[in-house]
C-alpha cells in the first residue's frame, strides 16, 4: 500500500505506518513492505521482527565512513546472536567478535571460514574456549590479565598453534552511559592499565607461540558523546607508537564499539553520526599505518528490531492504569534490568486519544514492565503494540522465567518474512530435565 504524506515516519527505512491518517481506514505499521498485524496474526505474539534492509544499511555506512583506512567490522554477537541475523551479516562480508566458545560456535555454523575474521573479547575466557579458538584460526585473541596470557600461551604450545594477540587496554576514559555497561574505567573489570600492559607485552614477546599483533579497546556501550572514543584512542596511539619502538609489531587496532542509539523518539541520521564517529576515532590514528577492527553491535542491528505483543487486560486501580500484555521481562529484559527506555506505538493507530499508563506483562514481578508512566494512544483489549527499537539485547538476554518459552524471531526480507527462530515451546524446555 502507497504510503501517504500524513504517514508517520518511525525508522526508515525499516518500519513505516501505511495508510490513511483519518477515515475508515486506520494506518498500520510495516515492517519494509510486510504488515506487522499479519506477521503476528500467522505466528502468534509476542514475536520479535527484523529488518534486512535496516541491517544491511547500517552496514554499509560503517564501510563508507572508514573507507580511508584498512578496516574489518567484526559485528558483536552479543548484541543478537539469532542464526539468521549473523548469516545476513556474514553474507555482507563482516567479520565478528565474540565473547564466548558458544558465540564462536555459533559463528563457525554460520560459516567456518569466517574464523579467519573472528576477534575474541571477554576476560573470563577458559582452556577449551581457547582450544576451540586456535583450532578454528580466528584473527585475534584480545587478553584481559597476565594469568590469561599464561594460560593461552601454555595452550597454544600444547597444540602447537601461534596465537596472534593484543592487549585489551583500559584507558581511564569515563563513557557517559548506563554505570551497567561503562567499561572503560580502573574499577571495571574489563582490561588492564596501560602501564601494566606494556609489561604483558613484553611477557607476551617471550612466548614463542604468542604474537604481538595489535592493541584492543572498548569502553563501553550506548556512548553517543563521540568524544570520549577519541579521548580513549588518543591513549591508545601513544601507547602504540612506544611498543613499536620496543620492537613490538603492532599492526591492528581494535578500536571496540559503543556506538550508541537514540531510544527516544525518531532516530537521527545515521549517515552524519557514523560520520562523526569516524572522524573521533581515525583522528588519533592519523600517519600510523594500521588496520583497524571495529566492533559495532548495538548501532547495527537495534533500531532494526521490534517486538510484538498483544494488550490481554486493562486494568485501573484507582488513578493507575496499566496495560497487560502477552510479552514479558523474560522476552526484553533491558527495562526491568536497566530502567532502559523504548518506544511503544499501537501496530494500527485507531484513534489521536492518549492516556497515562504502565505497560507491563504477566510475569509475577513487580519490576516486569515496558513502560511506566508512559502517554501512549489509548488502545483496548486484543490490540497490538510494537515495542520499538530491541534488536539489540531483546530476545539475546531471554529466559525460561516462569516457564515462558522464548518468542519466535523473524526476519523481513522486502515483501517476504521467514522464521530465524520458531517459539520455544515447554516441551523444549523440558527436554534437558530429569524426574
Amino acid at each position: 500500500m502507497k504510503q501517504t504524506r500524513a504517514s508517520r515516519r518511525l525508522r526508515p527505512p525499516a518500519f513505516e505506518y501505511h495508510g490513511a491518517a483519518s477515515g475508515a481506514h486506520a494506518r498500520e505499521l510495516y515492517c519494509e513492505a510486510v504488515s506487522l498485524a499479519s506477521l503476528a496474526s500467522r505466528h502468534g505474539t509476542p514475536l520479535y521482527v527484523y529488518s534486512a534492509a535496516m541491517i544491511r544499511a547500517r552496514l554499509d555506512a560503517f564501510r563508507r565512513a572508514f573507507h580511508s583506512i584498512p578496516h574489518t567490522l567484526c559485528y558483536s554477537v552479543k548484541a543478537n546472536s539469532t542464526l539468521g541475523i549473523l548469516r545476513l551479516v556474514a553474507s555482507a562480508g563482516s567479520g565478528f567478535d565474540v565473547v564466548s566458545g558458544g558465540e564462536l560456535q555459533r559463528v563457525l555454523r554460520v560459516n567456518r571460514r569466517a574464523a579467519s575474521k573472528v576477534v575474541f573479547s571477554g576476560v573470563g575466557k577458559t582452556a577449551a574456549e581457547m582450544e576451540l579458538a586456535l583450532r578454528s584460526g580466528i584473527l585475534l585473541f584480545n587478553l584481559e590479565s597476565a594469568s590469561e596470557l599464561k594460560l593461552l600461551a601454555a595452550t597454544a604450545a600444547r597444540l602447537k598453534k601461534p596465537a596472534a594477540i593484543a592487549v585489551r587496554v583500559n584507558p581511564d576514559v569515563p563513557a557517559k552511559t548506563h554505570p551497567y555497561i561503562s567499561t572503560g574505567l580502573h574499577q571495571h573489570k574489563f582490561g588492564v592499565p596501560i602501564p601494566q600492559a606494556r609489561a604483558l607485552y613484553a611477557e607476551a614477546a617471550k612466548q614463542p607461540y604468542l604474537k604481538v599483533a595489535g592493541v584492543s579497546v572498548h569502553i563501553g556501550s550506548q556512548i553517543t558523546d563521540v568524544g570520549s572514543f577519541q579521548a580513549a584512542l588518543e591513549r591508545v596511539a601513544d601507547l602504540v607508537r612506544g611498543l613499536r619502538k620496543q620492537g613490538h609489531d603492532i599492526r591492528y587496532i581494535d578500536a571496540g564499539g559503543g556506538l550508541g542509539i537514540s531510544y527516544e523518539g525518531a532516530q537521527g541520521n545515521f549517515e552524519k553520526q557514523i560520520a562523526a564517529y569516524a572522524r573521533a576515532v581515525l583522528a588519533p590514528l592519523r600517519g600510523l599505518k594500521l588496520h583497524l577492527l571495529l566492533e559495532p553491535g548495538r548501532s547495527i542491528v537495534g533500531p532494526a528490531g521490534v517486538l510484538l505483543t498483544r494488550v490481554l487486560y486493562r486494568k485501573t486501580n484507582r488513578r493507575k492504569r496499566f496495560l497487560i500484555v502477552d510479552a514479558a521481562m523474560n522476552d526484553l529484559l533491558r527495562p526491568s534490568l536497566y530502567g532502559a527506555y523504548h518506544e511503544i506505538v499501537p501496530v494500527s493507530r485507531k484513534s489521536r486519544e492518549t492516556e497515562i499508563a504502565d505497560v507491563v506483562g504477566p510475569i509475577c514481578e513487580t519490576g516486569d514492565f515496558f513502560a511506566r508512566d508512559r502517554r501512549l494512544p489509548v488502545v483496548s483489549e486484543g490490540d497490538l503494540l510494537a515495542i520499538l527499537d530491541v534488536g539489540a539485547y531483546g530476545s539475546v538476554l531471554g529466559s525460561n522465567y516462569n516457564t515462558r518459552g522464548r518468542a519466535a524471531e523473524l526476519l523481513v526480507n522486502g515483501a517476504k518474512a521467514r522464521v530465524i527462530r520458531r517459539r520455544e515451546s515447554v516441551q523444549d524446555q523440558l527436554r534437558l530435565e530429569k524426574l
